[in-house]
């Protein structure tokens, strides 16, 4: 089902705004012109997706740093700092990502 969920204007480049759609918190950013939808909740261990920052197709999550590419959702890199962790500490999911799309100055996603 699509969702329209907010005026183009309410994100402009390189910003994030979260968006509440049927009991789901989506971050929806736009980083070097691109817009991209997912679940705010980091995959490694649930911290906010918001409070982190963007670089390009990739975000940074705000607590341990670990990095996930906004197009395929997978996680690209851990910070040596954390390499004498428990492995299974360091394991994480891939983001969850949602279809975005813009039309006529706003935003919808698909869910």
């Amino acid at each position: 089902m699509e969702y329209k969920v907010c005026k183009s204007e309410e994100v402009p480049d390189n910003s994030m705004k979260v968006i509440s759609i049927q009991g789901s918190n989506i971050l929806v950013c736009r980083s070097n012109n691109q817009l991209f939808a997912l679940d705010n909740s980091c995959p490694h261990r649930g911290a906010s997706l918001s409070k982190g920052e963007t670089k390009g197709t990739k975000i940074i999550c705000y607590m341990h740093d670990f990095e996930y590419d906004l197009i395929s959702g997978k996680l690209l890199h851990i910070p040596s700092k954390w390499n004498d962790q428990n492995p299974n500490w360091k394991k994480s999911d891939n983001l969850l990502l949602f279809q975005i799309s813009e039309k006529n100055g706003q935003i919808y996603i698909q869910l």
